[in-house]
């Protein structure tokens, strides 16, 4: 805000306290200050016109976060995604750029929004798990954020960064078994360069011997010499 806007408001203010007026202008919050969008602001003013007119476009709703994203304005990228989402639906690009902004700015909540509209709109794509569960690590919330990231490993288990976050939310819960586990259900899903790194099998190693362990259940494989029917019977 300018100096003089700030000596316009502050007038008005003290016009207000003092008169004991009921007047309409003393009565209404002042309005947010308009973001500066700088050079792009003429862009910006013409795809939310457009999009007055056209709600649903989603090039332009795009086109108009990208801006909004460019610029730094995260509430206003919020909120085209947001008057999109309730008009039109999920959008995956916006989904994905609020979740971005709002991650940047330190926004958790938001963050964690957008991140649970995108596993909502694509349960099995395990990045957006990934960003739920970073989401829900940042709120502190630790028990939600390794079971978010165990459901990511799920759905790739060769991942090497989806293992190490996984393996750090278990560590912090002090879940050493389960941790252990990932270690080694990764070994065998793994391309092999990195199942035999020395980096993961000094960890996978070092873990197994600091750590007792039940016995995993085995699912005993039937014979086949018994028909189907009889495998199945209890």
């Amino acid at each position: 805000m300018s100096a003089s806007s700030f000596r316009s408001a502050f007038r008005l203010a003290v016009f207000c306290l003092s008169s004991g007026a009921v007047l309409g202008a003393c009565s209404k919050a002042p309005e947010e200050p308009e973001f500066d969008h700088g050079l792009k602001k003429p862009l910006v003013r013409k795809l939310r016109e457009e999009l007055t007119e056209t709600p649903c476009d989603k090039a332009k709703a795009q086109q108009l976060a990208q801006l909004l994203l460019d610029t730094g304005d995260m509430k206003g990228l919020t909120r085209v995604t947001d008057t999109f989402g309730e008009k039109c639906g999920p959008n995956i690009v916006l989904l994905q750029l609020a979740y971005t902004a709002n991650a940047r700015a330190g926004e958790k909540e938001l963050a964690l929004k957008a991140a649970t509209a995108l596993v909502t709109a694509q349960p099995d794509n395990a990045s957006y798990r990934v960003w739920r569960g970073l989401s829900l690590e940042a709120l502190g919330r630790t028990e939600e954020t390794a079971a978010e990231l165990q459901k990511a490993f799920d759905l790739q288990p060769g991942q090497r960064p989806i293992l190490n976050a996984l393996v750090k939310s278990y560590d912090a819960l002090g879940k050493s078994c389960e941790a252990l586990a990932a270690y080694q259900r990764f070994v065998e899903n793994a391309k092999p360069s990195e199942a035999k790194s020395a980096e993961v099998q000094e960890q996978l190693q070092e873990r197994a011997a600091k750590t007792s362990c039940p016995a995993q259940e085995t699912v005993a494989t039937p014979d086949a010499s018994v028909a189907p029917e009889a495998a199945t019977k209890p």
